[in-house]
């Protein structure tokens, strides 16, 4: 029974990866940073399966349509999940993925993926709900996440909303496992309920959230461990309490201030807002508004004293082109030793990938369906240990269509010449072995033959070509940057950790005052 119940999960995931829509169709996204670069996750909104970018991407994500690739789930996601995830990249050349979504219970699920270098794939290692601690206020059934992650020491936090709407956090500490956290923010008057978080140290986590049609909310980590509440560009009332330690369920603008500036296209229901730090500590806060344009908001430091948060310049739509719908779903990736920011959303048909590094915004491009250069790992056996550190952040592989089709119509011939013949628990079996590789693995030598799956790499046609988005920003100008960042810092390479729940040692995450 367990192998027939095995051929059944594979062969509907064959048929739903065939079946998948094109990115127009996406649903919630997620990004994160290691150090071969960003990488992606999304949830298809038609079939709820999360699909991702090849684990072993360099510099950019590979993105695979035809078909795409989609992480194993022990517990299925919800579809409409918000989604959040962070990764990294250890001492001995494995990349590690730690993503959070809502089961169909509104249980917050923690899947953790390690990266078959020489396939690109994650492998699942464990699965678990952690929205069931004791303590833990229930997640609202359309509760936002997001996830930082801050070191060995401080691990994990999880930010989520009750079903008051109320900011609450989850914890994960190698030493405790997961637990809950703390109220965040205790407001519960909210237009929708998208989060993102991000940190500059320990004591320096920021939690972004949309507060009504015409203000966000912060939430700011002090150094007694509570949060102090703040909007803009309405500031709240003074004299109050506005930390997680107060009961009150609503915060009371400052009527008597006249806001410096209003958010541009913003109806307080965006499908997703992000936010950055960079080296010099200033936070960058973006949305795609009711216009279909990105929006930027930042509030820089001088002199160790940060200004209020002020919109940026709009850039060009070559920079910046406009997205598929209103309040469009994006995500962000960002790597505060080199102030690099990465965002993602559908335009044109495609996912775009538009670059912020050095001061500068880079014109935006579609993001790769198969890597145009394919780097073989042959010389090493089954472990990493063979492994280069060139050869290590070299490889991406990506998937032959028409191999596939051609497997896929081989696989469907053979299984049914041998239905006849194979008693019912042996078919199901032979189902599972010939279903399992939606991508086909390598070798067990990891060289790649003449035979080899990724030997031709087809990129996909659909949607906006990269050649008609050559050919529209070819000769334009760029907006010039509204300022210039300070030289980036050289990546930290996060370590080693002996067990898939150890977070990377605090003396290679760089943390700051």
């Amino acid at each position: 029974m367990a192998k027939s119940a095995e051929a059944r999960w594979h062969l509907g995931h064959w048929v739903l990866l065939f079946s998948l829509p094109t990115p127009s169709l996406c649903g919630s996204m997620a990004a994160w940073w290691t150090d071969l670069g960003p990488s992606l996750v999304l949830q298809n909104a038609s079939t709820g399966l999360l699909t991702y970018s090849f684990c072993n991407s360099n510099g950019t994500p590979i993105y695979p349509q035809d078909p795409p690739i989609a992480l194993r789930t022990t517990y299925a996601p919800k579809k409409g999940t918000s989604l959040a995830a962070t990764g990294w990249y250890d001492q001995i050349g494995s990349t590690w993925a730690s993503v959070f979504y809502q089961n169909n219970n509104d249980d917050i699920v923690n899947a953790v993926y390690k990266c078959d270098n020489r396939t690109g794939l994650y492998d699942q290692q464990e699965s678990n709900v952690i929205s069931d601690r004791r303590g833990t206020p229930s997640p609202h059934t359309d509760s936002g996440i997001s996830v930082t992650l801050l070191g060995e020491q401080e691990g994990y936090r999880v930010f989520y909303h009750d079903r008051s709407k109320a900011l609450q956090s989850l914890q994960f500490k190698s030493t405790d496992g997961w637990s809950y956290g703390s109220p965040v923010s205790s407001n519960t008057n909210r237009s929708s309920m998208e989060i993102h978080s991000q940190f500059s140290g320990v004591r320096n986590v920021t939690v972004v959230t949309p507060r009504d049609a015409r203000n966000m909310e912060t939430a700011r980590l002090n150094v007694d461990s509570t949060y102090f509440i703040d909007t803009f560009p309405t500031p709240l009332k003074g004299g109050l309490n506005n930390t997680s330690a107060s009961n009150r369920t609503s915060f009371p603008y400052d009527t008597s201030a006249t806001p410096s500036f209003e958010l541009e296209a913003w109806d307080g229901n965006p499908k997703a807002i992000g936010i950055a730090i960079d080296t010099d500590t200033t936070r960058h806060i973006f949305y795609i508004g009711t216009d279909r344009a990105v929006h930027w908001i930042a509030a820089f430091v001088s002199a160790s004293v940060e200004g209020g948060f002020r919109a940026q310049a709009s850039q060009n739509t070559d920079v910046w082109p406009l997205a598929d719908e209103p309040n469009s779903d994006f995500t962000i990736a960002s790597h505060i030793e080199s102030s690099s920011i990465r965002l993602y959303y559908v335009s044109g048909g495609r996912i775009i990938e538009t670059k912020y590094r050095d001061g500068n915004w880079d014109r935006a491009a579609p993001v790769e369906s198969a890597n145009r250069t394919i780097i073989a790992d042959e010389g090493a056996g089954a472990g990493d240990a063979g492994l280069t550190t060139g050869a290590k952040t070299g490889i991406g592989v990506g998937v032959s269509v028409g191999v596939l089709l051609i497997g896929a119509a081989a696989a469907a011939f053979w299984i049914l010449r041998k239905k006849k013949s194979t008693p019912p628990d042996e078919e199901a079996t032979t189902a599972a072995d010939n279903t399992a590789a939606t991508v086909p693995p390598m070798s067990e030598t990891g060289s790649q033959g003449a035979s080899s799956p990724t030997a031709g790499v087809a990129r996909t046609t659909s949607g906006l070509s990269a050649d008609k988005w050559d050919a529209e920003v070819k000769d334009k100008p760029l907006t010039p940057p509204p300022r210039e960042l300070e030289s980036p810092n050289l990546a930290s390479e996060l370590p080693h950790t002996n067990d898939r729940n150890e977070l990377p040692t605090k003396h290679h995450v760089t943390e700051l005052p």
